[in-house]
């Protein structure tokens, strides 16, 4: 881990401290700063089994909002910082990479133990869900808690935000903060808030580095650079360490042997000149590594307080330091006299626009840079958290890095995340860089004739490399990704940002909703989508109109269930919850979604943010454990009056939601499942059907002979050569007796009708002498699926007495109805004509229920809670918002 293992070493040199008793005896308050990248699990409120379903935001904002409150009862100010450097063209930093390889590793060990064992992952696995960050902005932002979001250097700008603001600390779990010796260095990761009212961590003595180390204090930023880190990396020591007699590798040596063996070599040196010591190492100065030898350490002394001093400038803002030269690059003059750029659309005057100038980008690719007053104000927004951080990588450099999320590597079921969404940064890249107007003047120019000699010929076309770690490409190389413009004139970015008119508004939100493939009328009508709603409708549908089948339909109600779910914003009910059945696909369309999400607040600033932030934060539409807990409930429920714990207003709400969704889609949801009976014996016979069930052999098995047995009964049997050499596929016969395979869109196992067949056969109740077909036809639709049988070899096989392993939910905890078994016994007693009585009157009396409410809704205009509640307590509860559901039998 290179410069790490220092921090490592000196863990057990910690003190255990209170912050809130160090802040009494500080007069006005006591003022740290908080390196967020160290404690993302802390300020998630500590560790909770569920932060594998998604994320749990309302625990998260309630945690955060006590932590508020006690800093402000002990005064103790927060300035809490986030990590939004990007990498410098054309590479990834070494540690990116890494981190991203562990990651990967703990995704793949909690799924597989989701799937073994249905359980939360262990602590150990922990892994930051998706969309932590921008909850954590968008929450310390509500609390009015200062945050502060890196652009070059993450340490290097947090120990200087310290020194310039002179706080009194840092709070952080980096090595390279013991280089730079704060004021006071406290630990991060040991950050507890007690119910004794104390926020206890460790305190780390790094004034008295040198002494714990043996190392004069004028070589300590030497011994740090050859520990390995950033611009010299460790493989680039190899050599060197050989030589200090450590043969292994340099992962597999514990931190403290290679410590005191680098320590030690620095102090044997007869002077603290760094030539002297690159001669010393490396054996010639013209080495590669000397030089960069040369930069790790001024990079050090840069975080130093003396080194800080000597670089700073005289407006006191600290020059960006490349690292590549180490020479100071000067950051553009502040011009808070002139213009305040940290404000969007309306928050802009007209006039103040005319002040703007600059040149902060270089482009290689047929694309002109973004404007200067563009960069500017994303600059100062992303330096105070106000705007997504890819937002500042894709105007200055062009490129940027996509985390390992919560999915599988192979993608059995669901696609690869980054790429599914990658039309949405697609259409951003193209706004960003005003690509349809450049084409339009370029189109212009050469119908009048003006066209100039030095102009490209080829139309404007701007390219993102995007750096996605996956098992093919482990940050091996960037993905070049074109800009592609959207389907009608955009305005240009300028436009969309500073325009003050209505239409511009207009133009901002549409140019949103475009990108989300969501720019149809429901959307904006908050009687069907409501405005703290829309981030998510819009994800939904953004999903439900790609080529690819991901989502079925009790998937899509049981997410419209969680956000207009009474149980959403109690953090306390939430927490005590208990979720049976956790599964692997729950857990990974629980990241797909919050990816969208933060694909759609990228594609939100990036139009100038038409949606306002305080209603596109996630804790008012999403919580991953009850996600999770509506999932597994969906999958038993009969309808979606169940499915909502039998609130009326809730259904009427999911439904109207549901249209705005798929509002001129022709819509085709994912297969459900197929028949585990069906699974059981496809995957012992082989073929098709065989990899429903990992566990069981494929293929025909030609081998050694077996055969299979239920319940101590031979069922099949089958040996080596006995099969017929002509084109049998199967080496028995097979054979469904009495089983009609379930809909596509079924909650179940059982028939959902969709919106446009309606109530299938109700044109045809009339006419029954219609035909042996129309009498068929009803039959299949209105009558219960019997229970499935299976023939193999003669002997017939029910479903009860192979054994499943359905997931069992608590009746006394989710309302599951019984196991549709039971629901088939109860059927058997009853005869062929009183099945066919009692179905053919609940059908007659659904439908009018049905079109009551249908015509209430319409004559009543928007939707208002009261009129729907009163409307459905009118009609029985049990035909309410059944009408895309099969009747009750």
């Amino acid at each position: 881990m290179g410069i790490q293992d220092l921090q490592t070493f000196l863990e057990n040199e910690g003190v255990g401290v209170d912050l809130f008793r160090i802040a009494r005896n500080h007069a006005g308050g006591f003022r740290l700063v908080l390196d967020a990248e160290g404690c993302l699990d802390r300020l998630y409120g500590g560790y909770f089994s569920d932060w594998a379903c998604g994320g749990q935001w309302a625990r998260c904002v309630q945690f955060l909002t006590t932590l508020s409150q006690a800093l402000a009862e002990h005064q103790v100010a927060l300035c809490v910082c986030f990590n939004g450097s990007h990498p410098t063209p054309p590479a990834v930093p070494q540690q990116w990479i890494q981190t991203q390889s562990t990651y990967r590793q703990r995704v793949n060990s909690v799924l597989r133990h989701i799937v073994t064992k249905g359980t939360p992952p262990p602590k150990v696995w922990w892994v930051p869900p998706t969309g932590l960050h921008s909850c954590l902005r968008t929450a310390l932002r509500y609390l009015n808690i200062p945050v502060m979001v890196s652009s070059d250097d993450h340490c290097q700008e947090v120990v200087g935000l310290c020194r310039e603001k002179t706080y009194a600390g840092l709070v952080g779990c980096s090595g390279e903060y013991l280089v730079f010796q704060p004021p006071r260095y406290f630990s991060s990761s040991q950050l507890k808030l007690t119910y004794r009212s104390s926020l206890e961590t460790k305190e780390y003595m790094v004034h008295e580095l040198p002494k714990v180390l043996d190392v004069p204090q004028d070589r300590l930023c030497l011994m740090a650079a050859l520990l390995g880190g950033t611009i010299l990396s460790e493989q680039s020591l190899q050599d060197f360490y050989k030589r200090l007699g450590i043969s292994q590798k340099k992962q597999q040596v514990p931190p403290e042997t290679l410590i005191k063996a680098i320590c030690q070599f620095v102090r044997e040196l007869p002077s603290a000149d760094v030539d002297a010591a690159c001669i010393e190492i490396f054996g010639d100065l013209n080495d590669l590594r000397a030089a960069k030898l040369k930069q790790a350490v001024q990079y050090y002394l840069n975080g130093t307080k003396d080194g800080f001093l000597k670089y700073r400038t005289a407006s006191g803002r600290r020059p960006k330091t490349n690292k590549k030269n180490n020479k100071p690059e000067m950051s553009p003059p502040s011009t808070s006299g002139d213009m305040d750029t940290t404000r969007l659309a309306t928050e802009t005057s007209e006039h103040e626009m005319a002040h703007c100038g600059g040149k902060i980008v270089q482009s290689d690719d047929n694309c002109p840079p973004a404007p200067a007053e563009v960069l500017r104000t994303c600059a100062e927004r992303h330096t105070r958290g106000l705007m997504h951080p890819q937002m500042l990588s894709i105007l200055t450099h062009r490129q940027i890095t996509l985390p390992v999320l919560m999915e599988d590597d192979n993608h059995r079921e669901i696609p690869s995340i980054h790429h599914f969404f990658r039309p949405v940064r697609q259409n951003v890249y193209a706004i960003l860089y005003n690509m349809h107007h450049h084409r339009f003047m370029a189109q212009k120019a050469k119908e009048e004739g003006s066209t100039s000699a030095s102009s490209n010929e080829k139309p404007c076309q701007v390219q993102v490399s995007e750096w996605i770690y996956s098992r093919v490409n482990p940050g091996k190389a960037a993905e070049l990704v074109p800009g592609v413009i959207l389907d009608w004139p955009v305005p240009t970015v300028q436009r969309l940002w500073f325009g003050t008119a209505q239409d511009d508004k207009c133009r901002r939100m549409r140019a949103f909703l475009s990108c989300m493939r969501s720019d149809t009328p429901l959307m904006l009508n908050t009687s069907y989508v409501p405005q703290h709603l829309l981030i998510l409708a819009t994800v939904l549908r953004f999903i439900m109109t790609s080529q690819i089948q991901i989502l079925r339909r009790q998937e899509l109600d049981a997410f419209l269930a969680t956000a207009f779910s009474n149980d959403l914003m109690n953090a306390l009910h939430l927490q005590e919850m208990t979720v049976n059945g956790i599964s692997s696909r729950g857990v990974q369309l629980s990241a797909l979604v919050m990816a969208g999400a933060e694909a759609a607040l990228l594609a939100n600033d990036a139009c100038g943010a038409p949606v306002p932030w305080l209603v596109a934060a996630p804790w008012l539409y999403f919580d991953g454990k009850l996600l999770q807990r509506n999932l597994h409930r969906a999958a038993h429920c009969k309808h979606l009056a169940q499915l909502c714990d039998n609130h009326l207003d809730t259904v009427v709400k999911v439904e109207r939601m549901r249209k705005a969704i798929l509002e001129g889609l022709e819509v085709e949801f994912a297969l459900p499942p197929l028949p585990l009976v069906a699974g059981v014996v496809g995957g012992a016979l082989g073929g098709s059907l065989g990899g429903q069930l990992g566990g069981w052999g494929r293929g025909r098995g030609r081998g050694a002979g077996a055969r299979l047995e239920i319940a101590g009964v031979v069922v099949g049997q089958w040996g080596g050569g006995s099969y017929p050499s002509r084109t049998q596929r199967y080496p028995q016969q097979v054979s469904y007796v009495g089983y009609t395979p379930p809909p596509r869109n079924a909650y179940g196992g059982r028939g959902w009708r969709g919106a446009r067949g309606g109530r299938g056969g109700r044109g045809s109740r009339g006419a029954r002498g219609a035909g042996r077909g129309a009498r068929r036809t009803r039959r299949e639709h209105d009558e219960p699926l019997r229970p499935a049988t299976i023939t193999v070899n003669g002997k017939t096989v029910r479903p009860e007495d192979i054994g499943t392993h359905g997931d069992d939910g608590s009746p006394h905890e989710d309302n599951v109805i019984p196991d549709e078994a039971e629901g088939s016994q109860a059927q058997k007693a009853k005869s062929g004509k009183n099945i066919k009585k009692n179905v053919g009157k609940g059908k007659k009396k659904g439908t009018g229920q049905k079109t009551d409410v249908a015509q209430s809704l319409e004559a009543n205009g928007p939707l208002d809670k009261n009129k729907a509640v009163d409307v459905c307590h009118n009609a029985e509860k049990e035909h309410i918002g059944q009408g895309d559901a099969p009747e009750p039998n």
